[in-house]
């Protein structure tokens, strides 16, 4: 997700008055008026006249014809022109939305959220589901991945599109980090995980804020939850699943919250956790928004499958769906960059026979 800002005009209300119109007395030996004079008659113009012949001879003298060359003419010097409506609705949301969004991360970082449920746009996807590819193509910087858990805490990402150089900041407990390059996110935010969660593979439920400004990224906060998994593996909690499924459920269920699934285009979308969960809390899919990954991955012969649910038949979603293309790990091994594999997303998409 355009809006336009259309300003409400007044209505004016003509009042009549005796006082201002006094009524004239009625003269019965005034002379009756002269008839008007009959009008001038009038020829019609031939069918076949055209914008820029002579003026036909029914027109007024005054009459101006309709300009139809898109190309308007150039205003003179010291006349003002008018805004342009791109320029005017981003001055409104600047006046009007962008501190509402700023008010919202300013609350969230104090900690009201814990008693005041907040606006927020929520990503989860089970374990390998693409969660990080999507948001590092949002955000333009690389952020951790892997395989096993790899997102530990929440991480609140605030994106704010401005024309200035990219900077950064990363802040948890009492701790800021002011970031100048995009290759310091990854770093900064295991090394915020080891702080807040440990050393292990544990996870927890502070909060650890990114903001990312830049002139390349939408205005937009998201919170990137851990990856869903099912089973304990090397020296997990044995009850890791449920610790991960209950941090996730106290975002995903409030009504304030729109959740974006992350599902790959590889597996069953009935068998996907991260997909039954959101069911579970937003059954009618009001605020749910599907997100397909990984399409080059898809078996041949399962295509039309995968149409299917990108056309909302399989599993309804009243906010539908969208298929995305993002950096795989071979792409990173081959330190393809974020320009190229957007430009390799879009050639994908062009060429490909069921998705194009």
């Amino acid at each position: 997700m355009s809006l336009s800002y259309r300003p409400l005009r007044s209505r004016r209300r003509i009042l009549t008055s005796t006082q201002h119109h006094p009524k004239e007395d009625m003269n019965f030996h005034q002379e009756p008026p002269a008839p008007p004079a009959p009008a001038p008659e009038q020829t019609m113009s031939p069918l076949h006249w055209q914008v820029g012949e002579s003026q036909p001879n029914f027109l007024p003298n005054n009459f101006q014809q309709l300009n139809l060359d898109p190309q308007q003419p150039e205003a003179d010097e010291g006349q003002q022109r008018p805004k342009e409506p791109e320029n005017n609705l981003y001055r409104k949301y600047e006046e009007k939305v962008r501190p509402c969004i700023d008010l919202i991360d300013s609350l969230r970082a104090l900690g009201v959220e814990k008693d005041l449920a907040l606006p927020a746009i929520a990503v989860i996807g089970d374990q390998s589901s693409g969660k990080s590819s999507v948001l590092e193509a949002l955000s333009g910087v690389p952020l951790p991945r892997g395989s096993g858990i790899i997102t530990r805490c929440p991480l609140v990402l605030k994106l704010t599109k401005r024309e200035c150089e990219w900077t950064g900041r990363i802040s948890y407990r009492n701790i800021t980090q002011q970031l100048h390059s995009p290759s310091e996110v990854e770093w900064e935010i295991r090394k915020a995980q080891n702080i807040i969660a440990g050393n292990g593979v544990g996870i927890s439920h502070e909060l650890i804020n990114l903001e990312v400004t830049s002139p390349e990224v939408p205005d937009l906060t998201l919170i990137d939850l851990p990856g869903i998994t099912r089973v304990a593996v090397e020296n997990q909690p044995q009850d890791i699943g449920l610790q991960i499924k209950a941090l996730i459920k106290k975002y995903i269920q409030r009504q304030e919250t729109i959740n974006l699934v992350v599902v790959p285009c590889n597996v069953d979308i009935a068998t996907t956790e991260a997909l039954s969960m959101a069911q579970e809390v937003d059954p009618d899919g009001d605020r749910t928004i599907g997100i397909l990954t990984k399409p080059d991955l898809v078996d041949k012969g399962t295509e039309k499958g995968v149409l299917k649910v990108m056309q909302n038949f399989t599993y309804h979603l009243k906010k539908g769906y969208m298929i995305v293309k993002c950096r795989g790990q071979q792409d990173i091994t081959n330190k393809l960059s974020l320009a190229e594999a957007t430009m390799k997303e879009t050639l994908f998409f062009q060429t490909h026979p069921y998705f194009r």
